[in-house]
């Protein structure tokens, strides 16, 4: 009769097995993503810019432009959810479908069928993580929440302008808004030029009314200094990009049932492109009562400085503001 010979077994071993194989599980569940890293991704050639943003929550959008002179050139863009799928993820709405592939360096990128609702123009390529946009902001001013408090007042900057106080605006944001940012949800009060360079007097508004018909509030003003303020006209990837710069024009503490309105293109002496800063309430009859509170305008720095009096300063009268 042959022996049978029995194997060693460890009573405590696959307890142990199983508790790591279950850390490891967890760690990765942890780190796992739905969605591709956020970011704006590049795939521009010689013919075409091609600009690939994805927001955290999966949502991108999708931007791609003709180069060449201003004119006829080819456009598209799309944007959607992205779900996730074998080796990358994908969106489809009716016949549109884009797939995203992990490849080395970025994501591989195809659409089909997507020329009749987003432009006929060729989107597929191998986008690239662009360079770090916030590197970009963070090196250049932008606007701020609305300050609480009103700016610090100094002596006179000069006496042929003995009206004109040095107002400093506070500390800007640590980001910039896009161009984007401002195409979409800020309104052009006022347009001009300063340093040699285009500049605008723009408002951010909630997109809500206050309850007082006629009165609104913006949620933020600002100078807006760029190469370029017609943004419409503006190519995509360079809409990605902060303004040249961005000074906060400051707005008086909210106020319930009292609205904010700019009035630009005012003068005073000298001074031109200032901007001023008026309350607006409902009075009797329904009637607005408008009174200005502040005015300000650009130092040969670009700071904000505050113009005093305000009721020195003179704009259009066919100025409405905004």
């Amino acid at each position: 009769m042959k022996k049978s010979t029995s194997s060693l077994t460890f009573p405590g071993l696959l307890p142990v097995c199983l508790a790591l194989s279950s850390l490891a599980v967890s760690a990765h569940a942890a780190d796992y993503s739905p969605y591709p890293l956020p970011g704006v991704y590049e795939a521009s050639d010689s013919k075409f810019e091609r600009m690939l943003t994805i927001k955290p929550n999966g949502k991108f959008l999708l931007e791609v432009e003709e180069k060449g002179k201003p004119g006829n050139l080819h456009t598209g863009a799309g944007e959607g959810q992205l779900s996730d799928a074998p080796g990358g993820w994908t969106y489809t709405e009716g016949r549109c479908t884009v797939n995203l592939k992990r490849a080395a360096g970025g994501m591989k990128l195809q659409a089909e069928s997507c020329a009749s609702a987003w432009g006929d123009v060729p989107f597929d390529g191998l986008y690239k993580k662009a360079a770090d946009a916030a590197k970009a902001a963070s090196a250049m001013p932008a606007t701020q929440a609305v300050p609480a408090v009103p700016a610090k007042t100094a002596t006179p900057a000069a006496p042929a302008a003995p009206a004109m106080q040095a107002a400093q605006a506070a500390p800007p944001a640590a980001n910039s808004p896009s161009r984007r940012d401002f195409q979409r949800g800020w309104a052009t009060v006022a347009t001009g030029e300063i340093a040699g360079k285009p500049m605008a007097v723009m408002s951010k508004f909630t997109g809500r009314e206050m309850e007082t018909p006629g009165v609104s509030r913006p949620a933020a003003a600002a100078f807006v200094i760029d190469s370029n303020i017609d943004y419409n006209s503006m190519p995509a990837a360079e809409l990605t990009k902060p303004p040249l710069k961005v000074v906060d024009i400051p707005l008086p503490p909210p106020v319930a049932n009292q609205g904010i309105n700019l009035s630009g293109d005012c003068t005073f002496g000298k001074q031109r492109n200032l901007t001023v800063v008026n309350t607006v309430t409902l009075g009797k009859g329904n009637r607005l009562i408008e009174k200005p509170v502040s005015a300000w305008g650009l130092d040969a720095n670009l700071q904000a400085v505050e113009i005093k009096p305000v009721s020195k300063v003179k704009c259009p009268k066919e100025d409405t503001g905004i």
